[in-house]
């Protein structure tokens, strides 16, 4: 109910200042006038609407579905570690002599995806716990 109360206010907002607004019974016609009657017990003023408006409250919805985008990207490091190591397997079974330098490279790109998965990690969490 303070959801539609704040709207309703909002709207009354937008329609003062384009009533103002010079050739306003052309953007007049667009948004009708609302009569706002709520008694000030009830609802608490607004500070300030907008993009101005502070942070008042933390909207956790949106930082876990952050988080969870985010994490979507560990689950391409894993499937990039499953194709390194699927290459390696290839790479040993076309030429066995070279099983000791393809084990490297393959311990290198590794670790390569190892960093990408820990950034990505730190960087979900960062978004699951910013405000």
């Amino acid at each position: 109910m303070a959801l539609l109360r704040q709207a309703v206010r909002s709207v009354a907002q937008v329609s003062a200042v384009r009533a103002t607004a010079p050739g306003a019974a052309i953007l007049c016609r667009a948004v009708p006038s609302v009569d706002v009657s709520l008694s000030s017990s009830s609802v608490a003023p607004l500070a300030s609407v907008g993009l101005g408006a502070p942070l008042s409250k933390r909207h956790a919805g949106v930082s876990v579905l952050g988080c969870a985008i985010a994490m979507v990207a560990v689950g391409g490091c894993a499937q990039g570690i499953g194709q390194l190591f699927a290459a390696l397997v290839v790479g040993m079974a076309r030429n066995p002599s070279m099983k000791e330098d393809l084990f490297t490279y393959t311990l290198i790109g590794m670790g390569f995806l190892e960093f990408l998965a820990i950034v990505v990690i730190l960087i979900a969490g960062l978004l699951l716990y910013s405000e």
